[in-house]
């Protein structure tokens, strides 16, 4: 029994050996298989290097400094130059086109005739009318009548506020010439009528506003707003003032929202039929009870019969003035100073009233709509200076202003824009309507910005870095390199390689080794990881032209501001005089994280100390 009891000991001691050096042999074999796969890999490497030395594109890094100064952000657009005014001239008669004076490219001044139609029928009916005409004169004047005494009474009480009829007038023509005799207040109140009152004014039903007048004012109550609050109804408790005066209406803090004319509020007409005034009783400002009376007229037994007479000739004579008024139109004038932009007719052409003659370009003034995009347009505001550069003119620049934003947008592939209307003056600068152009609408502007190119910018995770150019031999950030190794930094450290984490070990190493070993000494057992990492990578790169350039740079954490398409604001992050490198690719950070070669973020800079160093690779 004790002889089997001691053999059992040797048995499981011997079997343990045994199973050790089993795994001590696989681990061996391990070992070699991936020591084999390793050098196989690297050889691999190397021709592939090799072989695709050729085709690798220089990659060149620019610098930048930080600079400090005035800086715009800008809104782009394109589109056509249009000329501000270019009055359309219509035909204002019918007619046959005979004569056709001018040119496209003709310059003109107001009055200048244009055109001349001919119209055999108009001057036909213009002989009969005159010979019309005359005969009821002839008849007029053959008509006997007696007179009579009649009185015209005012048909409501109130105050005279316009006297039309003066002693010996007719009163019938005056009644048809001004709509009365005279205007009556009935109801003690003023009015004023403004139109095309900004959306903006603030203007609201029951506001009491100040109204101005020559050597006076008043308040009044707003008492009806329409169309969206542009037109403003006034009321002013007071009918002394002068009817028709200009006034200008204000609010109570002085801001003024329109001008219009002084209107009774509840007018009443006095007319009248056939008669001559033979005395007015009333002057303008009385007050009249009703039935009080007005005016008095000699009047006749006879006086229905001339009335129709009159009509008949009143009749006659507008039918002739309105066909000497055609004739007139025959003649096409031009309606400003210019030149003749269009012309789209032709001599011999049967023209219709309305017809489009042709266009006069009206100034040298131009617009330029442009299309802007839903995100840009909420910057853009009426006023906003502009810089207008045309395709066909070169370098020239014309400056000029934001005059009109679309109210609705136009929708395409999901993307809404909306039209913006630029003016620029361009005299003597030879644009031309229809000529392509850009409008660059500048929406921001400060003055002490600290700025760096657009291109500089790298996007990594969530945050925005540049690349800062540093020297060689500072010393490493160890914090920053174990943070990175326990995972705790961002994207940019998550993707520190292996010879920084070398760094970063050999680092931790000299601080575990009692506590006691200098920073010098664990600097030194990172460089020499470095350069061991150095040496396979020279290696591998042996005969080849990397076709690369190596640059010694530090990632920087920043906030930006407001950026324009060559320069964007750095609120944090950067110093002025820091010079940043960048490709100047879309690839920016791939770019240059391939050929960066690590440095530290270095203590004791005064940088945002989110920043961390960039990794080096092969």
């Amino acid at each position: 029994m004790s002889q089997n009891g001691e053999n059992k000991p040797l048995k499981t001691k011997k079997r343990r050996r045994n199973r050790a050096k089993r795994i001590i042999r696989r681990a061996v074999k391990l070992v070699v298989l991936l020591a084999v796969i390793g050098i196989a890999g690297l050889f691999g490497l190397k021709s592939y290097i090799k072989s695709n030395a050729g085709e690798s594109e220089e990659t060149t890094y620019a610098r930048a400094v930080a600079t400090r100064g005035e800086m715009e952000e800008t809104v782009y657009g394109t589109g056509t130059t249009s000329a501000r005014s270019q009055p359309n001239v219509l035909a204002e008669a019918d007619g046959t086109l005979t004569d056709l004076r001018v040119s496209v490219g003709d310059a003109v001044q107001e009055g200048d005739i244009l055109a001349v139609l001919t119209n055999d029928t108009l001057d036909d009916e213009i002989t009969d009318l005159e010979f019309a005409l005359w005969d009821l004169d002839d008849t007029i004047l053959g008509t006997q009548s007696g007179s009579a005494v009649t009185v015209v009474e005012a048909p409501a009480a109130g105050r005279v506020m316009a006297i039309y009829a003066q002693k010996g007038d007719d009163a019938l023509a005056v009644f048809r010439r001004e709509g009365a005799l005279a205007i009556i207040s009935t109801d003690g109140r003023m009015k004023v009528e403004l139109t095309d009152v900004a959306i903006d004014s603030g203007v609201a039903l029951g506001d009491t506003l100040t109204v101005r007048g020559w050597g006076y004012e008043v308040t009044g109550t707003v008492t009806d707003l329409t169309r969206q609050g542009t037109c403003v109804t006034v009321t002013i408790l007071d009918d002394t003032l002068p009817m028709g005066d200009e006034v200008t209406v204000s609010k109570a803090d002085g801001t003024e929202i329109g001008t219009g004319t002084l209107e009774v509020n509840k007018p009443m007409a006095v007319s009248s039929y056939g008669g001559t005034i033979r005395s007015v009783s009333v002057e303008v400002g009385d007050e009249v009870s009703r039935r009080q009376t007005l005016f008095r007229l000699e009047d006749s037994p006879l006086s229905l019969n001339i009335e129709d007479l009159r009509i008949q000739r009143e009749t006659a004579a507008k039918d002739l003035e309105e066909a000497k008024e055609k004739r007139e139109n025959l003649i096409i004038l031009a309606p400003c100073d210019g030149t003749v932009a269009s012309l789209e007719v032709s001599e011999g052409d049967e023209i219709t009233s309305g017809t489009l003659i042709g266009s006069i370009l009206e100034g040298e003034d131009m617009n330029l709509t442009i299309a802007v995009d839903e995100l840009d347009v909420v910057e853009v505001e009426v006023g906003q200076k502009v810089t207008i550069t045309v395709d066909a003119l070169g370098d020239a620049q014309m400056e000029g202003e934001v005059y009109k934003i679309a109210p609705v947008g136009t929708s395409s592939g999901g993307v809404a824009t909306y039209d913006v209307e630029l003016a620029f003056e361009a005299a003597g600068t030879g644009v031309r309507s229809g000529m392509n152009a850009t409008g660059e609408i500048i929406v921001a502007s400060k003055e002490d910005a600290l700025y760096v190119p657009v291109e500089a910018l790298m996007t990594i995770g969530n945050d925005t870095y540049v690349m800062v150019e540093s020297s060689l031999g500072a010393m490493p950030d160890m914090g920053a390199l174990d943070a990175a190794q326990d995972g705790e930094t961002d994207q940019a450290a998550e993707d520190v390689p292996a010879d920084a984490a070398a760094m970063a070990e050999g680092g931790r190493a000299a601080m575990a080794a009692g506590g006691t070993a200098s920073m010098r000494e664990a600097a030194g057992q990172t460089q020499s990881s470095a350069g061991l990492l150095e040496r396979i990578r020279a290696w591998l790169y042996e005969g080849v032209d990397t076709g690369s350039q190596q640059v010694n740079g530090t990632l920087v954490k920043v906030e930006t501001g407001m950026q324009n398409d060559d320069y964007v604001e750095i609120l944090s992050g950067l110093n002025e005089g820091d010079v940043v490198l960048y490709t100047g690719s879309a690839d920016t950070a791939g770019n240059m994280m391939s050929t960066m070669v690590m440095m530290p973020a270095g203590g004791g800079s005064g940088r945002d100390s989110g920043r961390g160093g960039m990794p080096g690779g092969f």
